[in-house]
């Protein structure tokens, strides 16, 4: 369906076990999850929080962002550095979808002879799974959170099969 967003189910198994396969899927369920948290969020749920020490809503999808970002950039995937931040939800959305789209692809081309070189501040790669990766995790959890709190839960996929949520009747 042209204009369709990226990561509406989770694209099929590779063929074969790799770490960079493993980290490419890794990668495809952090964007499965994000592409839902994120789906049908209105403007007006951007300043939401549920309490003051809290991030917003959108706050949280500056710092998904960022994290991704930061992910991509130390991969070194080709994607351009210093493009302007997006502004808004459905920018942040968009730019968040489309660099993990781009993350996961290269991941699956990468060898892991290529990935094991991969440095994130001078730390070995291991490092963007237990920090940004996994705080990124973390914070679309929140975003599902947020949204049940606000009065627009998500609208429930199925994040084991990385299928979209069923048509309501």
């Amino acid at each position: 369906m042209p204009g369709e967003l990226p990561f509406r189910e989770i694209p099929e198994a590779p063929a074969q076990v790799t770490g960079a396969a493993v980290l490419a899927r890794m990668v495809e369920g952090l964007a499965f999850r994000y592409r839902w948290a994120t789906e049908d969020l209105r403007e007006s749920d951007a300043a939401f929080k549920p309490c003051e020490s809290s991030m917003s809503l959108l706050e949280l999808q500056k710092h998904i962002y960022g994290l991704v970002a930061f992910s991509a950039v130390s991969l070194d995937l080709g994607l351009p550095e210093g493009r302007p931040a997006p502004d808004g939800i459905e920018s942040f959305r968009l730019e968040t979808l489309e660099q993990l789209q781009a993350m996961a692809e290269g991941l699956r081309r990468m060898s892991d002879v290529d990935l094991a070189a991969k440095k994130a501040r001078d730390l070995p790669f291991w490092h963007l799974i237990n920090g940004p990766i996994a705080d990124a995790l973390t914070h679309v959890g929140q975003l599902n959170a947020w949204r049940r709190i606000h009065g627009n839960p998500w609208p429930g996929a199925n994040v084991f099969l990385g299928k979209p949520p069923k048509p309501k009747p």
